[in-house]
């Protein structure tokens, strides 16, 4: 897989029982994988975000790649018809997002039953290289700390200047063992203080993701 990857997100809200909205994903994620001839990954948010809110994933090679990928559902009536039954589950319009790696490599998908610790922050004024170079340091000290990969991504579009850090765990063992061994580090403690004014106040996020099909 190239340097040049980048990660395309659809975000969701569902409604409605859980189990229904889960297999309809799960039955939109397969036929965009069979329709598009690249994995689509479907994930559902744990804590951090609202109950229901899914999320799609899968990884291009910039806007014209994802376009030609996505051209064949556009005319392709039985993913048509699935997308349909969907219009009673999901709330509002989805939103999407396109992700550039600034720090580690995409790599394959992680398997079905993987968890992601996702965090968002977005740049302060004129803190650009500054706040980069910090990213990079602390996904560096998190991946030597606890051996879960974290790669820092700059989202291309939405709000300017965002920076997301996604960490992989194999599963809830995995994002336990690593959150113990961050909170009791004092390094990444005083990284976290040294922070400053590299980001714009109350725009930090976190939340907690589970890969489902």
């Amino acid at each position: 897989m190239g340097n040049n990857m980048q990660l395309f997100t659809r975000q969701l809200m569902t409604a409605g029982p859980e189990a229904e909205a889960a297999a309809w994903a799960t039955e939109m994620a397969a036929a965009a994988s069979a329709k598009m001839g690249t994995e689509v990954a479907l994930w559902a948010a744990g804590f951090g975000a609202p109950r229901g809110a899914m999320a799609f994933t899968t990884r291009v090679e910039g806007i014209a790649d994802l376009l030609a990928k996505a051209a064949p559902l556009a005319a392709d009536a039985d993913y048509q018809a699935k997308l349909a039954k969907g219009a009673d589950i999901v709330v509002g319009p989805p939103q999407d997002s396109l992700a550039t790696p600034l720090h580690g490599d995409l790599g394959d998908p992680p398997p079905v039953g993987s968890m992601a610790v996702v965090t968002n922050a977005v740049i302060a004024n004129g803190q650009y290289a500054e706040a980069v170079g910090w990213g990079i340091d602390v996904a560096q000290h998190v991946t030597s700390l606890t051996g879960m990969p974290v790669g820092l991504m700059m989202q291309e579009y939405g709000t300017f200047g965002q920076l997301t850090w996604i960490g992989i765990g194999a599963d809830a063992a995995a994002i336990d063992a690593s959150a113990a061994a961050t909170n009791g580090d004092a390094d990444y403690i005083k990284k976290l203080s040294a922070s400053g004014n590299l980001f714009v106040p109350g725009s930090g996020q976190r939340s907690l993701v589970t890969r489902v099909a």
